[in-house]
């Protein structure tokens, strides 16, 4: 039973962001830049040995815990649109990659701003007519703007949630503040070789190895409506499946931590069982807890959550 403070931890990406973390941390919003991803609590590592979380001793909190946490949280910032990608399922992430699990994700949104001119927004899901064969197609010549109108362009604003399946084709917009809770794994593919910053990815990147044929295969080609995905928050609970959970800790409540509690600090300050946290804080809970003051954050868990989100 302990609770374990950790470093801020962000990681490199190949869209543009981040200023909105800077602020959060306590310092002055820079320039969106390559770190526009903070992962929290996370026992997941990239494929560049990026992403394990520390302790404030320099301990990785995955070799402290002896054990994963089962949930990877991020909180991203996106300055730039992140790149249209989708991933694979469980059953796929073995096959293809020796892997436990694929991913499944959800986006609880914070914050957003118009950039450029752009009200922020999310590609999400295939629209009707769209075949492997078409897909395949505008891939092939990169025809951007084609792929964006085979997707459902959904506008976002805070305290809207979505859950996002293997195998939808996905997008966040610009100017969108988000926390992201997802199943253990950084297995992504890209359709897109020009990053936002300009660069061109090898094919490797896009494929992660497994070819393009694999890669096309993971891709849930049947149309979806632009709200299939949204979630309804039941109060304080934010999200409850079987894959993770999101709610918002109240003060004076004490709460079960029953295979580990990631929690980070939005605003306020205040303490978790006679520990301080303020703003831009984070603590990983292995015993149950109470939060006290005038602290506001967002507490996250693994598979033993609960069973099934609320669908709108």
């Amino acid at each position: 039973m302990a609770i374990y403070q950790l470093r801020e931890n962000r990681v490199w990406r190949p869209f543009l962001g981040g200023a909105k973390l800077d602020a959060l941390a306590g310092r002055s919003e820079g320039t969106p830049g390559h770190y526009p991803e903070r992962w929290i609590a996370s026992t997941t590592g990239t494929a560049s040995g990026e992403g394990y979380s520390r302790l404030t001793d320099g301990r990785r909190l995955r070799d402290v815990l002896g054990r994963d946490t089962g949930v990877l949280v991020k909180l991203l910032d996106s300055y730039s649109r992140l790149m249209i990608q989708v991933h694979p399922d469980d059953g796929a992430a073995q096959r293809l990659f020796q892997q436990p699990c694929g991913k499944t994700e959800c986006w609880y949104i914070l914050d957003t701003q118009a950039v450029d001119g752009v009200e922020p927004f999310v590609f999400l899901g295939f629209r009707a007519g769209v075949t492997p064969a078409r897909w395949r197609e505008v891939f092939a010549v990169q025809d951007i703007p084609a792929m964006e109108a085979m997707l459902n362009r959904i506008p976002v604003k805070p305290g809207d949630c979505f859950l996002v399946p293997p195998g939808v084709p996905h997008a966040m917009g610009s100017g969108v503040f988000f926390a992201e809770a997802q199943q253990p794994s950084d297995l992504v593919f890209r359709t897109e070789y020009i990053t936002p910053a300009g660069e061109r990815l090898p094919d490797e990147a896009l494929h992660l190895g497994a070819g393009f044929d694999a890669m096309f295969s993971c891709f849930d080609y049947r149309p979806s409506s632009p709200e299939a995905f949204r979630v309804a928050p039941q109060g304080d609970t934010i999200l409850s499946s079987k894959w993770f959970s999101i709610f918002r800790p109240r003060p004076g409540v004490c709460y079960p931590a029953a295979g580990g509690v990631a929690l980070v600090a939005l605003a306020g300050e205040g303490t978790v069982n006679g520990v301080p946290l303020r703003r831009g804080g984070e603590l990983y809970l292995d015993e149950d807890f109470a939060i006290s003051g005038g602290i506001e954050a967002l507490a996250f868990t693994g598979p033993a959550a609960g069973e099934g989100a609320s669908l709108v």
